[in-house]
């Protein structure tokens, strides 16, 4: 095993997308909190001609409060999720990217070929190469993470009157949502959620680029995979009912949607119970319910990668 790791090693560290991808997605999750931190700073309310005191005193109150509402989510340590939402999207891709090119585009080069025909343990090969993207795919979400926490510090952002929130609720006015402060448990758990969703599309892609044995083809059907369940959960989600409103709960696109909103709803970033409550048909599962489905999914999807390949026909 300590041979293979260190084989893929050699050729890891000589791709240069890896890098990019790597170092890529932190440098842009900067980029879009430094553009989101500086936005807050512009005037929010304004008013002109002759307005009566009143109004201007509760248009100043409303002011106040959407400035202090507008900074909140550049403040430690809400500032961590506020990193790795921003960086979601590119984690899932990265991630996705990573399985399918390191995975499919290796029919085509020979390597596992190679290694298949002069090698009897394809346990082990796949091990290792499952390990190291792994390792890749945290080390990228590590990165980000700790950017988010020492950005408060690098991009600072007048928190402003935070006691014109409450007044403004108080009055009827903006801001909606929750205005509490969020904590560190709170704010990784989020992190961790959106961990799992770009976990989720490297798996996806690794299966569908070792069965296809194509990076865009595994790529691709991913998407469509992604896609597909997803309009199907939304669809039975709307019309099932009695116990077959939870067959879509059990999908991986609605499960992992879920899971994202129950760890924000813990950790006081949205209203509501979490997952999709606004969602026609939704029924709510228990947090730990809806973790553990979403692990049986992912176990499942890396599992099979090692069916696929143990019974992959590679012609000599």
């Amino acid at each position: 095993m300590g041979s293979l790791l260190r084989a893929d090693w050699l050729r890891i560290r000589r791709r240069w997308d890896v890098w990019i991808i790597v170092l890529g997605i932190p440098a842009m999750a900067l980029l879009s909190y430094i553009t989101g931190a500086i936005s807050t700073g512009g005037p929010q309310i304004q008013t002109s001609g002759d307005v009566p005191p009143d109004f201007q005193a509760q248009m100043a109150a409303q002011d106040a409060a959407m400035r202090a509402f507008a900074a909140l989510p550049y403040q430690f340590p809400r500032s961590i999720a506020t990193m790795v939402e921003g960086a979601t999207m590119w984690l899932i891709l990265g991630a996705a990217f990573l399985a399918a090119s390191m995975l499919g585009s290796e029919f085509t080069w020979g390597t596992i070929r190679n290694v298949v025909l002069f090698r009897p343990d394809r346990r082990g090969y796949l091990s290792a190469r499952l390990a190291w993207l792994i390792g890749l795919v945290l080390a990228t979400f590590v990165a980000v993470v700790a950017l988010g926490t020492i950005a408060p510090v690098l991009v600072r952002v007048d928190p402003g009157n935070q006691s014109a929130l409450t007044d403004a609720s108080n009055m009827g006015l903006f801001p909606p949502g929750p205005t509490a402060s969020v904590g560190l448990t709170g704010a990784l758990l989020v992190a961790a959620s959106l961990l799992c969703v770009a976990l989720a599309g490297m798996a996806l892609a690794g299966l569908a680029a070792l069965k296809l044995r194509s990076t865009a083809s595994g790529i691709l059907c991913a998407g469509i995979y992604a896609i597909v369940e997803g309009i199907a959960a939304a669809l039975l989600m709307s019309r099932a009912t009695g116990d077959l409103r939870y067959v879509p709960q059990l999908a991986l696109t609605t499960r992992l949607a879920g899971l994202v909103g129950d760890a924000q709803a813990a950790a006081g970033l949205s209203a509501g119970g979490g997952g999709q409550t606004g969602s026609p048909g939704w029924v709510a599962l228990p947090p730990l319910v809806g973790a553990a489905i979403v692990a049986v999914w992912l176990l499942g999807l890396l599992g099979l990668w090692f069916v696929v390949l143990r019974r992959a026909d590679i012609d000599e």
